[in-house]
């Protein structure tokens, strides 16, 4: 009995994080958890979660703030097929799915507030590479959704990520990664039974259904095509997929909420609905955490980092890619809206 009681806690989480934020990029939930080796890299400092109300370090972009809040940070990872693709880069160091998708979940304990940061997978930064050991021989700036490419193993590939979103957002401490494969999207939309979407641009050519202007309620196989379709609409950026990604996020975050209001035994339903397709290795006693801030902290909703989109060929391989570039000033005053960020300069003053 008590096994399955931390079972369905696990389904909740599921519901309140995946299905909240990532519903449309699977249901393989996997939590691998980062434990002292990011502290050891960064300088990110501070006892989370035990009361202490020290300064904490960041360094984002080229300028250097501190807060004191009590701060827990989690990575989303929606991974493509990639790998799979690509026999030719097997056990080469770098054989792993790219990260399509990554979401950053920011959590303010001492605020009570958290907000979704959700990631450009063009945005370029300073990537880890590493050889056929899992070492790193140095970064290079490339897009961030390759920084799960790296890796012989998925530890290695996780762990390459989380290094790679804390270097983008300072050095902050990122707790853990959830890891989504693609394969179960019928499964996740099957279980909330559809949301109902707004097409804003024309998409006659991925569904029929998909007219501009339209409202349609997705069914399982409609809800993959309308957050992954991205070359055969408009113009084929990331950007605009982006978009339709939040505007089902909100959908789902809604309906969900709503469902679990009117309907006490709607936790049940969606056990059972996802029994078999939901892996979360996660602790019971943090399943229970996150799941009552979720529900008893102010959302912030979601955060878009803003910045530069062009096409350059920064890889040097001869083809222009679709190029992210943040504004991290900006970047800085997006945080501050989740955590009590300070130029560093002020804490020297009142010293």
């Amino acid at each position: 009995m008590q096994n399955r009681h931390l079972k369905k806690r696990n389904i909740i989480l599921t519901i309140l994080i995946a299905l909240a934020v990532l519903a449309a990029m699977g249901t393989g939930l996997h939590l691998w958890e980062l434990h002292s080796q990011q502290e050891e890299q960064f300088g990110d400092s501070g006892d989370w979660g035990k009361g202490n109300t020290g300064p904490k370090y960041l360094t984002i972009g080229e300028a250097d703030y501190y807060y004191t809040d009590d701060v827990d940070a989690y990575l989303l990872i929606g991974t493509d097929a990639s790998s799979k693709a690509d026999n030719d880069v097997k056990k080469k160091g770098f054989d792993g799915d790219l990260a399509d998708f990554l979401v950053l979940v920011m959590i303010n304990n001492t605020q009570e507030k958290y907000a979704f940061f959700q990631i450009d997978r063009d945005t370029i930064t300073d990537v880890p590479v590493l050889d056929e050991k899992g070492e790193s021989t140095g970064t290079y700036p490339e897009q961030i959704c390759t920084a799960h490419w790296y890796g012989q193993n998925e530890d290695q590939r996780n762990k390459n990520t989380i290094d790679t979103v804390s270097y983008v957002f300072g050095g902050l401490k990122i707790k853990g990664a959830y890891v989504l494969n693609m394969k179960d999207i019928a499964a996740v939309n099957h279980a909330i039974g559809g949301v109902v979407v707004d097409i804003e641009t024309d998409m006659t050519n991925v569904d029929p259904e998909f007219k501009k202007g339209a409202s349609v309620l997705l069914d399982d196989k409609q809800a993959e095509k309308f957050v992954r379709a991205r070359m055969d609409v408009g113009k084929g950026t990331n950007k605009e997929r982006m978009a339709r990604q939040r505007q089902y996020m909100q959908k789902v975050y809604n309906l969900v909420l709503s469902q679990i209001r009117e309907n006490p035994d709607y936790f049940d339903e969606l056990y059972a609905e996802l029994d078999g397709h939901v892996d979360s290795t996660m602790q019971a006693s943090e399943v229970s955490r996150i799941a009552n801030r979720f529900d008893q902290f102010e959302s912030l909703g979601i955060i878009q980092p803003v910045g530069e989109s062009k096409s350059a060929d920064t890889l040097l391989d001869g083809v222009k890619h679709s190029e992210f570039y943040p504004d991290y000033v900006k970047l800085a005053e997006q945080m501050a809206k989740v955590m009590d960020l300070d130029d560093i300069a002020n804490l020297e003053e009142d010293e």
